[in-house]
């Protein structure tokens, strides 16, 4: 039994069944939980733009558009002939060209099948025209930023990584934020994620007790750190990372902490907090594509 145990775990690793980042033999452990390795960690500095600046990581600006005007014309031919319908159609109306091989019209076929890839094209043109309008309202959305010592307006498509943003009562999070404090007393907010799991029910989530008293922009100006967290990844109910203080103390942060992308606050007058995940790297459009 023992000398088939490898070779199980290298079959359930090859399945996907285990998790490999957990395989070291002796994993780190803080507080009793399992430290990712620092290679699959994202570390995001606090309040400092430069730092986190040279690190690339991808803007907010978000894209659900099928097509381009340069891809449109191959994607759209490509979906439409990959049906076995339209393929049947086509070879069928090829043959009609042949002089004397077929007894009917030689655009008997070809004619009605080029009718409907052209209203097919159409509506795929409307469709994705709706799509990038509302791209382009979404992007251009504006919340307030840490700028200095003051929150400035900033679109949405110019959030990065490591801003601090104060979001209001009856707004949408611009992108995945670790909470750090709230206008209700010990950091605690509602949210509603119907957006994201169809759920209509308030949420709370809480932010750390060493973050909780950053009530205006002159405290959280003076915030300094580093959070190291989990890689962007689809699991809308798990979150792993740590934040440490400029003072050399790391507190863990949990799912209680994350503020998503598509949720939106409610019953709190305002939160701030620290995006961790910006455009396609948020959860939400993790799920999306």
């Amino acid at each position: 039994m023992s000398s088939s145990s490898p070779f199980l775990s290298r079959l359930a690793a090859r399945l996907g069944i285990v998790d490999s980042r957990y395989d070291n033999p002796e994993p780190s452990t803080k507080g009793g939980r399992v430290r990712l390795p620092d290679a699959e960690l994202r570390a995001i500095a606090l309040n400092d733009p430069v730092k986190n600046g040279v690190k690339e990581f991808v803007d907010n600006k978000i894209s659900t558009t099928k097509y381009t005007v340069v891809t449109f014309l191959f994607k759209f031919l490509y979906e439409q002939f990959s049906r076995y319908a339209n393929l049947f159609f086509l070879f069928i109306g090829c043959i009609q060209q042949v002089p004397g091989l077929s007894p009917v019209n030689r655009f008997g076929t070809l004619l009605p099948l080029g009718i409907v890839i052209c209203a097919s094209a159409f509506k795929e043109i409307v469709e994705d025209s709706k799509r990038a309008r509302s791209d382009a309202i979404v992007n251009a959305t504006f919340v307030k930023t840490l700028h200095g010592r003051q929150f400035v307006e900033k679109k949405w498509k110019d959030v990065v990584v490591g801003d601090i943003v104060r979001v209001e009562n009856g707004q949408f999070f611009p992108a995945d934020l670790i909470l750090l404090s709230s206008s209700e007393p010990d950091a605690l907010c509602y949210i509603e994620t119907s957006n994201l799991d169809g759920e209509t029910n308030l949420k709370i989530r809480q932010g750390l007790p060493e973050t909780a008293h950053l009530l205006d922009s002159e405290m959280v100006s003076l915030l300094s750190g580093e959070i190291k967290c989990e890689l962007p990844n689809n699991s809308l109910y798990t979150f792993e990372g740590n934040m440490t203080f400029a003072g050399g103390r790391t507190v863990a942060l949990d799912p209680g902490q994350l503020l998503l992308r598509g949720a939106m606050l409610r019953n709190t007058r305002w939160i701030y907090g620290v995006v961790a995940f910006t455009g396609h790297e948020t959860k939400l459009m993790k799920n999306a594509t």
